[in-house]
This record gives structure tokens, C-alpha cells and sequence, in this order.
């Protein structure tokens, strides 16, 4: 006699939960709306979307971010609460570079993040610059209570984005342990850390690894930018491929073969053809 358990598992139909962290259909806002060099739509663009119900689908490579700053900012913390959703207050300090890989489905497509923490001390510097290269996204993260530390995050960034000057990375400046100060506090901060972000042309944001504060909302900001930029460059590869070969083929087809010409007319005369 078959159980009724087994029978209501036979009969159920299997339904696949979406991590609605890491599962987009719109884009997220920015911290700030008023104060970011990026996209302050409320959504992904029409064309975008179009362009990606066509046939041909871009091929999107995982996308490389790289977290700079200095050494016990909460790096490692902001990307260990969004991975894994916890906290330690006893991390250890990063040591060369630490490696995170995270999926997301944005508008129905696959698109990796591959995070790279650095470390954050001097001597550590020239290993982690090995590892600058090629990032589609640079996060300069500094310490809401210690001022000093949003002057060395502009160091960082300045030092990655050497690495990178043929393409131009997405940068975000991120203050971190925000349950760390009162709220005026918090609030002059922000106030400096906008002003800095506009010089540095980055979107900034302000979060808590130990609270969990805006720590989703920024990672799904930040894979969403990647995955438009990332699209929209795609695109234009392929229109480029386009317009090439279009324009190959019709190059071809105005060719004027010489030898074919006279050679024509050299048979017309011999014949006594005088047309």
C-alpha cells in the first residue's frame, strides 16, 4: 500500500524557489538617486530589454570586482554577509587576496559576480595590485568612524584604477560599520562621503556588515550596473560584427575584375563582334 506521504509527493509538482536576493527583474535604485554617476531610472531601459528577448543572446563572461581599502575597514565582512549572511567581529586580516564567486539571474540570464577582497596593508600592496587588472567593478570601502580611512580608500581606488586604464571600471565608495555612529554622526559623514564620491565620479553608499544594513541592496545595485554595462558592450560588439560584415559583402559585390573586362573585349574582337 503506498503511503500517503509518498503519494502527495508524487502528485505535487516540483516548483523552484528563487534566492530573491540574487534574482532580478528590475534595476535596484541607487543609495542616492540624486547622487550617483550612473543610471537613476527606475528600471532596466526598454532597449536593453528588447535586445535581450532576440534570438541571439549575448555571451556574458563572469564579471571581476575588486574590494580595495584599508586593512580592517569591514571588506571581508560586507561580502561574507551578503554570501553567506553572517558576521564575525574577530576576522582575521586578509592575507594576498581572498576569492568569493557569486550567481545571480538578472531578466532571466546567468551572470556571475567574482568578488576579490585585497588586503588592505602596505606590504601586501604589490600582490594585490597583481590582481587589479581587468575589473569590470572596483569597490573603495573605508570605516564610518575613522576619517582617516576615506582618504586612504581615494589612495586605493587611485592605485587600482592605474591598472586599469583601458577600460573604464563602474567604482562605487562604500562606508562601512554604520551601527557604529550616532545619527549626527552618521549624517556628516554621509555628507563628506557624497562630496568625495562626486570628485571620484563613484556612486557611494553607506553600510552595516554586523547589522545587515543595506548590504543586499548595494551587491544587488552593483550586479545589476555590471550586467547592463556588460550587455550594452556585448551589443555593440555585435553590431560592430555587423556593420563589418554588410559592409564586406558589399565591397565584394561592386568589385570590378580587370582581367575578366579585357579579356571580354579581346574575345569580342577576334570573333569580329564591333560592339
Amino acid at each position: 500500500m503506498m503511503s500517503h506521504t509518498l503519494r502527495q509527493n508524487l502528485l505535487l509538482p516540483t516548483v523552484t524557489l528563487h534566492d530573491p536576493r540574487t534574482h532580478l527583474r528590475r534595476l535596484p535604485p541607487a543609495y542616492s538617486p540624486a547622487q550617483t554617476p550612473y543610471s537613476r531610472e527606475k528600471d532596466f531601459a526598454p532597449q536593453l530589454r528588447y535586445q535581450l528577448e532576440l534570438p541571439i543572446k549575448p555571451k556574458l563572461r563572469p564579471c571581476k570586482v575588486i574590494f580595495v581599502g584599508d586593512c580592517a575597514v569591514g571588506k571581508t565582512a560586507m561580502v561574507n554577509r551578503f554570501c553567506y549572511d553572517k558576521f564575525q567581529s574577530n576576522y582575521k586580516a586578509t592575507i594576498g587576496v581572498d576569492f568569493e564567486l557569486e550567481n545571480f539571474s538578472i531578466l532571466g540570464h546567468n551572470f556571475s559576480l567574482e568578488m576579490w577582497d585585497t588586503a588592505g596593508q602596505e606590504r601586501f600592496k604589490c600582490i594585490a595590485g597583481a590582481y587589479y587588472r581587468n575589473a569590470s567593478v572596483i569597490v573603495a570601502a573605508y570605516d564610518m568612524s575613522k576619517r582617516e580611512s576615506l582618504e586612504a580608500a581615494k589612495k586605493w581606488l587611485s592605485s587600482a584604477l592605474n591598472y586599469n586604464t583601458a577600460q573604464k571600471p563602474l567604482v562605487f565608495l562604500v562606508g562601512t560599520k554604520a551601527d557604529l555612529l550616532t545619527k549626527e554622526e552618521f549624517m556628516r559623514m554621509e555628507r563628506i562621503a557624497g562630496v568625495a564620491a562626486a570628485d571620484l565620479k563613484a556612486e557611494f553608499w553607506s553600510v552595516s556588515a554586523r547589522s545587515g544594513y543595506k548590504i543586499t541592496e548595494f551587491f544587488q545595485r552593483l550586479a545589476a550596473l555590471a550586467f547592463e554595462a556588460a550587455v550594452q558592450q556585448q551589443l555593440k560588439a555585435l553590431q560592430a560584427t555587423a556593420t563589418e560584415q554588410t559592409t564586406q559583402t558589399q565591397e565584394k559585390s561592386h568589385k570590378f575584375d580587370l582581367r575578366n573586362f579585357f579579356g571580354s573585349r579581346s574575345d569580342k574582337q577576334k570573333s569580329g563582334c564591333a560592339c
